[in-house]
């Protein structure tokens, strides 16, 4: 691969320093390679925009193209890029790819997309969707790259693509949404909270409900024995009174006295209705 990337650079200087543009006999004669290999190299110069080529008679003249590379265009772009051809080798990359993969570009250039990604389990079926490129379909796919231990979510468009000498290619823009994703999930799981919490208070409602019957139940008769105590002698009914002054004190210390259960019962009735509200709409979904 280093060797690959050297042949680019040494062709690239080449062409920069005979601008008029040089034939592939030339700079085989120069670079020290066979036409084969030269020619392959400039095949991959002209598909990144780096060189131009112009037919005189017989002849092909190669030079240094004077458009913004593709590289540069897609460097530009928030967005993951990845340029295939159509054996699945990957042509060109952007600087964000080369960051999420954490590798170097000549170590992804002419690599198979497939033996990149397997490592990061995506569970989508690449080559499939690649097959639907190729034949002119745009595929839109989520899919979920895991990176060391963290779990990374892009949304995948394939896109059919034409190079600069006419054959098919693919492009592959991965968007990141992440955290878009991430912000669904707190969401699903505060609404379940939520619901979670309206049903506590339902139960709970329903304690605070029997707590202000039990003092009705105790309280009034209560009073009762306190006013029949005041018909017998002193010493029974001051007995009689301090023990039902602590009683009521015990039924205080439960209910908060009247008023303050009947505003608690008021606040959970208003939340417990909302819950039961909720589950009806959820049910009727």
């Amino acid at each position: 691969m280093k060797e690959n990337h050297k042949g680019l650079t040494k062709i690239l200087e080449i062409l920069k320093q005979n601008p008029r543009g040089m034939s592939v006999t030339q700079i085989t004669e120069i670079v020290g390679m066979n036409r084969i290999t030269i020619g392959h190299y400039l095949d991959v110069l002209r598909t990144s925009g780096e060189v131009d080529m112009e037919t005189y008679g017989q002849s092909k003249v190669y030079f240094i193209s004077h458009r913004v590379p593709i590289s540069a265009m897609m460097n530009l772009s928030s967005d993951y890029v990845i340029v295939l051809n159509n054996t699945l080798k990957i042509v060109q990359v952007n600087n964000n790819i080369i960051s999420l993969l954490q590798r170097s570009k000549d170590d992804i250039i002419d690599e198979n997309i497939q033996d990149i990604l397997l490592p990061y389990n995506t569970g989508v079926d690449l080559q499939a969707k690649v097959n639907q490129a190729l034949g002119g379909e745009e595929v839109t796919e989520e899919i979920k790259i895991l990176k060391d231990t963290e779990e990374l979510f892009f949304k995948m468009k394939v896109i059919p693509t034409v190079f600069a000498d006419g054959s098919p290619g693919i492009t592959i823009i991965l968007e990141d949404i992440t955290e878009y994703q991430r912000s669904i999930k707190a969401l699903q799981e505060s609404e379940q909270k939520f619901r979670e919490l309206l049903k506590n208070i339902s139960e709970l409602l329903v304690k605070v409900e029997h707590i202000a019957e039990l003092n009705d139940q105790i309280r009034n008769p209560l009073q009762v024995i306190i006013g029949i105590s005041d018909l017998e002698n002193l010493e029974i009914a001051d007995q009689i009174k301090e023990q039902a002054n602590e009683i009521d004190s015990i039924i205080r210390q439960l209910n908060i006295g009247n008023i303050e259960a009947e505003n608690i019962r008021a606040f959970f009735k208003k939340y417990a209705d909302a819950a039961k509200e909720s589950e009806n709409n959820s049910d009727a979904v």
